[in-house]
Formats: structure tokens, C-alpha cells, sequence
């Protein structure tokens, strides 16, 4: 039993193993996930209402966002922001792994009679023949991606966008990281149930990788007949890691934002938000 439980609460290899993907096609998690989404008061998934309608009206009028423009919504989730959109008149499309979530995205457009495409895709690997204007990003995803993950969303960014088109999104700071604190916490249906809907032991641990400003929060998860362990990495960025990224992958044209509401950038703020346009090919 020594032996076991040191196993769980040993330090994994930063970004050696990575299950998020296990979150939005397990039947009960993507369920749990759903609500938390669809739930105005939790500050969680796709934040609070009030802000949601804030990114809403400030990326309409920042982008100009209305007939004839082309917008797509990567990880796009129940469509809290593809309907908003597709209320402008723009061409919206949706990606998300998620059937479940895709399905109250799709069930949602249609009571509104909205014509919006939702794409069960995996935006690290999406292709087709379509071009944007405007791809979004929202809820920090992007540090929750490892090193190749992050590039190869940014290649189909970049595929995916039209020359003088822009991608948005949001991610967690510097600062934040600062916060992170090393734990351990035991209990039977940790999280009241989230996991599982049999009954369960929950250990999580969190713990701080200080060279690549990268927190993970591992949660191992014991059943009878069963074990399971997810991953929850989250990457931390100066403003300077961020651009350095981005124009890596060619992105030389790069705005910093406080947030996805449009406001200035404070280097103490727990997040911050990019705005990456796509150049015309020199």
C-alpha cells in the first residue's frame, strides 16, 4: 500500500502525459462539463454571463462582425458564443470534440432559426477548404495545450485564416503562476461525483514546474475494477513567451489586451489576451 500510494502522489515528467481530450468524450465528465458551462453563476468554463455578453459586444465591434464576415469559434463548446455571433448575420462555424456539447450548440442555434455549421473537429487537426476572418479562442485553452499542441493549433490557425484576418484569444499570466500552490487532497467521490457515476476514491494533486512556468493538477481516480488519471497541465506566460510564440509560428503582427473584453494590459492581472493577425506572404 506504501508502495501505491507513493505511485499517486509521485511527480509526473512535465507534459509527460496528457488525457484532456478524455474530458469532453467521457459520457458522465462531458456531462458534468456541460453544466458547468451552461451554468451562468460558475466562473469556470465560459465565464460568467455578464462577461460573456462583454466579449460578445466588444469583439462585434472590434472586428466589425456582421453579414458577410466569416467567423470561427475553435473549441466552441454549447455555442454560448457561436449564437451570439450568428445573430450579427456573420457566417459562423463551431469545432469542439465534444458530441454533447455540439449537440446543445446545434439545438440552441435552431431555436433561434440561426444558420450556424458545428464541426465535431479536433482543432489541432481541422482542415478544410474554409477561410476566416476571425478565429477565436476563448477560456485560456491555449495553456492547456502542451508545446506541440500549441504549434500545431497555430498551423491550422494560420491555414485557416485569411491574409489581414485575426485570431483571438485569451491566457493565463505570469503572475497567476505565482498563486499556484503544491497539495494534496483525498476524498470518496472527490469533487461530489464529477468523475464518475459509480462510486470512487479521488486523490488530486497539483504541483508547480518552476523552469517552464507550467502547474498540472492531476487527479487519479479509483473504482472498483478500474483506475484512471487525468491531466489538467496549464502553461503561464510573460508577454514576452507569448509574441516570442506567435511569431514563431508567423504571426509578426501581434496586439496585447487585458482581456477579451478589450481592456489595457496589466502585467499583474491573472490574464491576459492576444490578437494575432495574419500578414500578407512577403
Amino acid at each position: 500500500m506504501f508502495e501505491e500510494l507513493s505511485a499517486v502522489i509521485a511527480r509526473p515528467a512535465v507534459y509527460g502525459q496528457v488525457t484532456t481530450p478524455e474530458l469532453w468524450t467521457d459520457p458522465h465528465i462531458s456531462e458534468r462539463m456541460l453544466a458547468a458551462h451552461l451554468d451562468p453563476h460558475v466562473d469556470l468554463s465560459t465565464y460568467r454571463a455578464e462577461y460573456l455578453e462583454q466579449v460578445v459586444a466588444w469583439i462585434t465591434d472590434r472586428f466589425d462582425v456582421g453579414a458577410g464576415r466569416r467567423i470561427a469559434d475553435f473549441g466552441c463548446g454549447p455555442g454560448l458564443y457561436t449564437t451570439r455571433l450568428a445573430r450579427t448575420g456573420a457566417s459562423v462555424t463551431g469545432l469542439d470534440i465534444s458530441a454533447r456539447s455540439l449537440g446543445h450548440a446545434d439545438s440552441l442555434a435552431r431555436t433561434e432559426g440561426l444558420s450556424v455549421r458545428h464541426l465535431r473537429q479536433n482543432y489541432l487537426t481541422y482542415r478544410d477548404d474554409a477561410r476566416y476572418d476571425l478565429i477565436l479562442l476563448v477560456m485560456r485553452d491555449y495553456c492547456a495545450l502542451p508545446p506541440d499542441g500549441r504549434k500545431a493549433l497555430l498551423r491550422t490557425v494560420r491555414e485557416h485564416l485569411e491574409t489581414g484576418g485575426s485570431f483571438v484569444f485569451d491566457v493565463d499570466s505570469a503572475s497567476a503562476f505565482a498563486d499556484v500552490r503544491e497539495r494534496s487532497t483525498y476524498a470518496p467521490s472527490l469533487m461530489d461525483g464529477f468523475w464518475s457515476d459509480r462510486p470512487y476514491f479521488g486523490f488530486h494533486n497539483t504541483y508547480r514546474y518552476e523552469r517552464e512556468y507550467v502547474s498540472l493538477d492531476k487527479y487519479e481516480i479509483f473504482e472498483a475494477g478500474r483506475t484512471r488519471a487525468f491531466f489538467n497541465w496549464v502553461r503561464y506566460f510573460t508577454l514576452e513567451d507569448l509574441t516570442g510564440e506567435l511569431n514563431e509560428a508567423g504571426f509578426t503582427d501581434v496586439h496585447v489586451l487585458g482581456d477579451l473584453t478589450g481592456s489595457s494590459y496589466d502585467p499583474e492581472a491573472s490574464r491576459f489576451a492576444a490578437i494575432a493577425t495574419k500578414a500578407a506572404a512577403c
